[in-house]
């Protein structure tokens, strides 16, 4: 009788779905390539033809998280309070299907031990501060928000916001439904954007 092996790719992806797990439910010091070996139901040998070590699984979990879970923003002449909307319900709606990806992204322990992974991290948080400072700057020069509004400190509210909102909603075991706060976040913060 054969048995039924998992191609590659498919067992690397379970691998970091377990990992993954791992950390939400026990935090990060209790993440290690025999407990995810003992998750899948396979040898410890087994799993490092798919990871060096534990830095390397580390690696690829972020690079999932942050490729996955991080939603994608297309570029454009979008009106600034509906991108906006739409970047924060992306976010809450991706989290809320997987709350495990906020154990990543929302681990400072993991930061300090893999500063490389922080690095990528920071990395993409500016290219989100940057992308919602452009549409604001974008509609300051169509006279559609307060000119005097500061597009830099305004990323920073915004993104500041959307964190604890995503922090609280973890605080109370991820139980309630994200996604019904984003109209209502939005509409606060956007507010800033016509008062000046």
């Amino acid at each position: 009788m054969a048995i039924n092996r998992k191609d590659s790719q498919t067992r690397k992806e379970e691998a970091l779905t377990t990992a993954m797990a791992i950390i939400h439910t026990e935090g990060i010091h209790n993440l290690t390539l025999r407990r995810v070996a003992d998750g899948l139901g396979i040898s410890e040998a087994a799993l490092f033809r798919h990871f060096k070590d534990k830095e390397d699984l580390i690696d690829h979990l972020a690079s999932k998280v942050f490729d996955q879970y991080m939603v994608a923003e297309s570029e454009g002449g979008e009106n600034v309070e509906a991108a906006l909307l739409a970047l924060m319900v992306d976010q809450f709606s991706s989290f809320q299907r997987t709350p495990e990806a906020t154990s990543v992204l929302f681990q400072e322990e993991l930061f300090r031990e893999y500063p490389a992974v922080k690095e990528r991290f920071d990395k993409r948080r500016h290219q989100r501060a940057d992308r919602i400072a452009r549409l604001v700057r974008n509609a300051q020069t169509k006279y559609q928000v307060a000119r005097d509004v500061d597009p830099e400190v305004f990323a920073l509210i915004y993104m500041g916001a959307m964190r604890n909102a995503i922090v609280e909603w973890r605080s109370e075991g991820c139980a309630s439904d994200l996604l019904s706060r984003a109209e209502r976040l939005h509409s606060h913060l956007v507010r800033i954007l016509h008062e000046g």
